[in-house]
């Protein structure tokens, strides 16, 4: 078959187009950096990335669901602390008055305190975080707790977080739970600490001898078991914080380990591009040369 020049200059702009073409490519992996700038750049990679992607979403949602939840439950742990302190304060003050006492003054005085104790434990009750209130349930946007009543008036609703995959953490303690030993589970005890305070004002300030050191006993000893509550209620208030700890140092190992699998599928090695745009470069130069040789023929080379 003849070779004639026409066939001879289509054939040299083919590959010179396609020289170019290589050659754009390399300088646009030397530009992004990039092995996939568009999904045909290879839609399997591509399809990967985007699922990556989504679980790397996820893991920030997570991420974020951690870290609120555990500013809740650090709230929840102060105020637990000075709930179990005001008891604790209330369990000196009647140790001093198990044996009695007929002066009115002494008991006015112990009864002064325990109400003031009583209003203290209250408003821990009533503690926030933001605006929510930490001990209201799923009820957050008012006070669970009165100074002119014993009520709760939160909910016994417990609010979870996703913290991985279908795996969720409760949040909040509800005070009904806490304060009152009642609730949809009260796991803590089931004394009312608030009642039971108000059992040892009656006693402190009941006359009767006999009657005021059998009373303040008894509800010395429920206070003993509502100290237990609280602290069971801290018990698992540090459980709770420790395992979001674990949570977010296993989502971090995770996303850590799909951001690597990005880096691996997207980085451009940039020398082994560098060296091969070098080349293509040459090899370029090289072919727009010949072409414009080849170009230069004329009917007079072939007679």
């Amino acid at each position: 078959m003849r070779i004639t020049s026409n066939m001879t200059a289509n054939n040299a702009i083919y590959n010179l187009q396609k020289a170019q073409t290589t050659l754009n490519k390399l300088t646009y992996l030397s530009t992004s950096e990039q092995n996939i700038n568009q999904p045909s750049d290879n839609p399997t990679a591509t399809s990967t990335l985007l699922n990556i992607n989504d679980s790397l979403n996820a893991i920030n949602q997570y991420s974020t669901n951690i870290t609120n939840a555990t500013t809740i439950l650090n709230v929840t742990n102060d105020a637990l602390t000075g709930i179990s302190d005001s008891i604790a304060q209330a369990k000196k003050l009647m140790a001093s008055m198990t044996s009695g006492s007929d002066d009115p003054s002494t008991r006015q005085s112990a009864y002064d305190q325990l109400a003031a104790i009583k209003q203290q434990i209250i408003d821990y009750g009533n503690t926030q975080s933001g605006d929510s209130y930490v001990f209201g349930g799923t009820d957050t946007s008012t006070p669970p707790f009165s100074s002119t009543s014993n009520a709760y008036s939160g909910n016994s609703q417990q609010s979870k977080v996703e913290v991985t995959t279908n795996s969720y953490q409760t949040v909040n303690i509800t005070g009904d739970r806490l304060l009152g030993g009642s609730g949809s589970n009260p796991s803590y005890g089931t004394t009312n600490i608030l009642q039971t305070l108000d059992n040892l004002m009656a006693a402190v300030g009941d006359s009767t001898t006999a009657s005021n050191v059998a009373n303040i006993q008894q509800y010395t000893s429920d206070l003993d078991a509502g100290a237990t509550q609280v602290n069971n209620a801290q018990v698992d208030v540090a459980a709770r914080l420790q395992r979001l700890d674990t949570m977010s140092t296993m989502n971090t190992n995770n996303k850590n380990t799909l951001e690597n699998v990005i880096d691996n599928i997207q980085s451009v090695d940039l020398t082994t591009v560098g060296t091969e745009l070098n080349q293509q470069q040459t090899a370029y130069q090289a072919a727009l040369s010949a072409t414009a040789k080849i170009s230069q023929l004329s009917l007079l080379n072939y007679l």
